[in-house]
């Protein structure tokens, strides 16, 4: 069957004033990847007519399949499926078995279903209605003579996602040609330009597989992304260029198909028997909150210090002599002290003061320190390179050990 094309269409003018966060985008382009339809663009229009059928024929212009979200209500301003069916040139009939639904719902949940809520059971002719288990709020597939299809899904996320997952992405899979499967390599301590050029070829090259290079919250990653029939089928494509990326990039690359950084200590942690506490200045605690975040932390994780400034520690911990004035000796005080009075063979010590971060690691009695100067870009910027700064160091004491 002939492979479709795919657009989200977000309806709502609460998206755009930015009062709704847009997840059911977000679910939904997962989504069509697992299914392993093209999605290329994504729109967000408010709630109003003559905008929307504009949006919608733009869509048609673009793609197949157009998936919508929000707008089913049933109050006046929901309007996505009246000006969907006309741009589609269907006529909307009351359909009894949504009208029952919705019936159903009201008497299950001991309230009268109001006269506006029977607009809600409009239904396109020739279309397939998909029911709605969470909400009053059907959705439904429709088809236009030219061969597009419309796919209406409610707004409110513990709705619309069930309705996608269980009759909408299996509809979805006759038009696919094999699902897309990724893994994602993590790099820390290289930036997305210079982690692009050292793989430049492997980018420029890639048709099945693809490389994507992304910046991330202090770190960089790079997915490589295959179509198949199979997960065996796409890893047979993916892991010798993944086995490449990592060459490439050594130590660096420090996991594929992790979360993020700590999850990679805190196991190996775990395999080593070992555990860490954490002092920190000036970071609000994102160090200890990243650690404890983590599956294993119940296990790991020793106690946690964290204090505006470095002098909170100082008192918390007992240290007599006061810091020394250079932060990375100050840190390293702060990293022995801490595993002496905590009793733990890992001790983790950050600070930042303004653009200047430093750390200290210290691994069974071994120290190791780092520093740096960040450009000005704010304390959440500081706090997140000094924490990867020091999570990058004790990774790689721990996989050295």
């Amino acid at each position: 069957m002939h492979h479709k094309r795919c657009e989200i269409l977000s309806v709502g003018t609460e998206l755009l004033l930015g009062d709704t966060l847009n997840t059911n985008a977000h679910y939904l382009a997962q989504g069509l990847s697992r299914v392993g339809l093209d999605l290329y663009i994504q729109t967000v229009v408010g709630d109003n007519p003559e905008r929307l059928k504009q949006a919608i024929r733009d869509a048609m212009a673009r793609a197949e399949i157009l998936l919508f979200t929000g707008g089913l209500g049933p109050t006046t301003d929901d309007i996505t499926k009246e000006v969907v069916a006309e741009a589609f040139g269907r006529e909307l009939v009351l359909d009894e078995e949504a009208l029952g639904e919705i019936k159903a719902f009201y008497t299950l949940t001991g309230r009268l279903m109001p006269k506006s809520n029977e607009k809600q059971a409009l239904m396109p002719r020739g279309g397939i209605l998909l029911k709605n288990a969470q909400g009053t709020a059907p959705g439904c597939i429709m088809f236009s003579d030219e061969g597009h299809i419309a796919v209406l899904l409610p707004g409110p996320p513990r709705e619309m996602q069930p309705m996608f997952d269980n009759e909408v992405a299996p509809f979805l899979q006759q038009y696919s040609h094999g699902r897309l499967y990724s893994k994602v390599v993590r790099v820390v301590g290289l930036g997305e330009s210079q982690m692009a050029e050292t793989l430049s070829d492997l980018i420029e090259a890639g048709t099945n597989p693809t490389l994507a290079p992304y910046a991330k919250n202090g770190e960089a990653l790079v997915r490589v992304t295959s179509r198949a029939e199979s997960q065996e089928a796409a890893d047979n494509l993916i892991d010798p260029v993944v086995a490449e990326i990592r060459q490439r990039l050594g130590q660096r690359a420090y996991g594929v198909d992790v979360p993020n950084m700590e999850t990679v200590i805190a196991q190996r942690l775990w395999q080593m028997g070992k555990t860490i506490c954490i002092v920190e200045s000036g970071t609000s605690g994102l160090a200890s909150q990243r650690m404890q975040d983590t599956e294993t932390a119940g296990t790991v994780c020793g106690p946690c210090l964290s204090a505006p400034k470095p002098d909170a520690l100082v008192q918390a911990l007992g240290i007599t002599d006061g810091l020394p004035a250079d932060e990375v000796q100050a840190c390293a005080v702060l990293a022995r002290q801490a595993a002496y009075r905590f009793q733990t063979p890992v001790a983790l010590a950050v600070l930042v003061k303004g653009q200047r971060i430093a750390c200290a690691v210290l691994v069974d009695g071994q120290l190791r320190t780092a520093t740096r100067a960040l450009p000005a870009r704010g304390q959440d910027y500081y706090s997140t390179h000094a924490v990867q700064m020091a999570f990058d160091l004790l990774r790689l004491m721990i996989t050295e050990a």
